[in-house]
């Protein structure tokens, strides 16, 4: 009876090893099951990824166009008023006054390329411009014949303008916005007749620029405000008085431009 007993609990034993052996395999196969499953759906992700990022362009690419474009403009001229500052506070003899009284009409002329995606729209030109300022100098030293004298110095800059923008096509209108980083090609100026003149002119400048033109065919017609990012006159000094005036240099462009 004992013996049987004995063999009862061993069958039962050895039942019990192997049910929690066949579990042991379930369940390790299940995990396996399910990671392979998140591997394949991670695998799945860039796959999904890629063909809606290629529908997205597929889609864009159809509404989508290249043109050329030809710009002119012109700047009118401009006088500005209270810009004026002391130099050679140090030594009255020598003291004067720097205003600037005039910046020059000044001419553009550029080519470039557009993007078109309906309604919006991405420019990049490269535009020609001659800059033209006149600044007044008169001295104060009150002995002097030439303190009753205001004496006119030229500065010039030779420009290449890269107007980058973007813009959104209204119907009959388009609204444009962006940045307008120029490089100085060439600068002259009478000031450095003056006795201590120095000068630290950054080759590259930079701005930003908002328009609005109106549309005739392929043809625009429209006003672009620009603003840079320096002060008139901020590259001079005199006896190491810098010569910035307050107010940035800025100045309204009236458009003209053709797309084929």
């Amino acid at each position: 009876m004992s013996g049987g007993k004995a063999s009862l609990k061993i069958n039962i034993f050895s039942s019990l090893k192997t049910l929690k052996g066949n579990s042991g395999v379930i369940m390790a196969y299940g995990v396996k099951s399910t990671l392979s499953n998140c591997q394949n759906t991670m695998r799945k992700v860039p796959v999904f990824l890629t063909i809606a990022i290629g529908l997205f362009l597929c889609i864009a690419d159809s509404h989508a166009q290249f043109s050329m474009v030809y710009s002119a403009g012109i700047s009118p001229q401009q006088s500005p008023n209270g810009h004026y500052i002391f130099v050679n506070q140090a030594t009255p003899r020598d003291e004067f006054t720097f205003n600037l009284a005039q910046v020059k009409a000044s001419y553009f002329i550029g080519a470039g390329t557009r993007y078109d995606v309906k309604p919006f729209f991405f420019t990049g030109e490269a535009q020609y411009n001659k800059r033209e300022y006149v600044y007044n100098v008169e001295y104060t030293y009150p002995d002097f014949v030439r303190s009753e004298e205001t004496i006119a110095y030229n500065e010039t800059m030779h420009m290449i303008n890269v107007p980058v923008s973007i813009g959104v096509d209204l119907g009959v209108m388009e609204v444009t916005s962006g940045f307008l980083p120029q490089f100085v090609v060439s600068h002259k100026s009478d000031l450095e007749n003056i006795s201590g003149y120095s000068e630290k002119l950054n080759p590259v400048r930079f701005g930003w620029q908002s328009g609005l033109a109106a549309k005739v065919a392929n043809f625009r017609i429209g006003l672009n405000y620009q603003m840079d990012f320096n002060n008139y006159a901020d590259h001079m000094a005199v006896n190491g008085d810098n010569l910035s005036l307050s107010g940035r240099s800025s100045r309204f462009v009236g458009m003209f431009s053709a797309m084929f």
